[in-house]
């Protein structure tokens, strides 16, 4: 009887210590605590497919925990914050709505559900393992979504910045100008003539007289209009030297004297439309996906900061 009592004894206290050494403690974070059996299995992690969740990588490539104990601790600490946050948030899933995910993605698949659980043992997976990942990338993509990504503020001004950047040289074309002119014709008295004309008429201008008044009085276009008012050219159906011009005037301004062909011209630009490069309409959207991601490392990356300042965190560092 003591015999039998001192091998229940050993075979406990066996047990007892072998248990202690497989889930001995790590790391603690606040209320949740990293285990050594958490830490053991990463190297088995990393070789299954979507079992690391590459945002707390916080920019880093999954290689980077390979092999490397304290890397893959501080993703367990990250993970544990991130998990403990839903808690509070009550933003977890429940095993109803983890089930009917599954459901969706074997049916995406055209695969029955014994087929869907073949093909995820292919990956290393047994279904309620699966389910157990799939479960923490949806709960924590959801808080991601919700604490980070919502609060980005990405406009397209914003990436037609980074446009820009990549092609220094580029200028927005004006799509569509409304002019007026007043024109001096260099037949009526040959080019010295015409260009005392405009002068005179530039002085008027700028002595206070309004445009109009002064192009109804001068104006030699002909078939001038009223005012005028020549109407809207779309951009290369003008003459360069006056489109050139008008591209650097504010809507409602004038411009000096400037040289064509066939005489001077004072012009006033009633009204002009850009139109945005087909090219930056290609890629905008690219572009916008490419600034969400990088805000969003960066403001993980903050939150984890203050995180951690308010967290209680305690490493155990003889195990690693």
């Amino acid at each position: 009887m003591k015999f039998r009592i001192f091998l229940l004894l050993s075979v406990f206290s066996s047990f007892t210590f072998s248990k202690e050494v497989v889930d001995k403690i790590a790391a603690s974070v606040n209320n949740e605590i990293v285990l050594l059996s958490e830490l053991k299995s990463m190297e088995a992690r990393l070789k299954k497919v979507g079992s690391i969740e590459e945002s707390l990588l916080l920019g880093a490539s999954p290689d980077s925990l390979k092999g490397n104990k304290k890397a893959q601790l501080d993703f367990l600490i990250r993970e544990k914050l991130v998990d403990s946050e839903i808690k509070r948030l009550s933003m977890s899933l429940t095993e109803e709505q983890v089930n009917a995910e599954l459901a969706q993605m074997a049916k995406r698949g055209r695969m029955t559900m014994a087929e869907f659980t073949s093909y995820m043992a292919g990956q290393g997976y047994t279904l309620e393992q699966y389910k157990e990942v799939l479960k923490a990338q949806n709960e924590r993509r959801a808080f991601f979504e919700k604490e980070i990504v919502s609060k980005l503020r990405i406009t397209d001004e914003d990436a037609y910045g980074v446009f820009q950047t990549k092609f220094p040289n580029y200028r927005p074309s004006v799509g569509e100008f409304k002019i007026a002119q007043i024109f001096f014709s260099v037949k009526k008295g040959g080019p010295d003539s015409a260009l005392e004309r405009a002068k005179a008429a530039l002085e008027k201008i700028n002595g206070g007289e309004s445009f109009e008044t002064v192009a109804n009085l001068v104006d030699e276009t002909p078939g001038s209009n009223k005012d005028g008012v020549l109407g809207s050219f779309k951009s290369g159906e003008f003459l360069p030297e006056i489109e050139n011009a008008l591209g650097g005037l504010s809507v409602g301004s004038i411009s000096g004297i400037l040289r064509g062909p066939n005489g001077y011209h004072i012009v006033k630009l009633l009204d002009k439309k850009s139109v945005v490069d087909p090219n930056f309409i290609k890629v905008k959207e690219q572009i916008k996906a490419s600034l969400i991601q990088q805000n969003f490392e960066r403001q993980l990356k903050n939150w984890f900061e203050l995180k951690k300042l308010d967290a209680n965190i305690k490493i155990y560092n003889e195990v690693l």
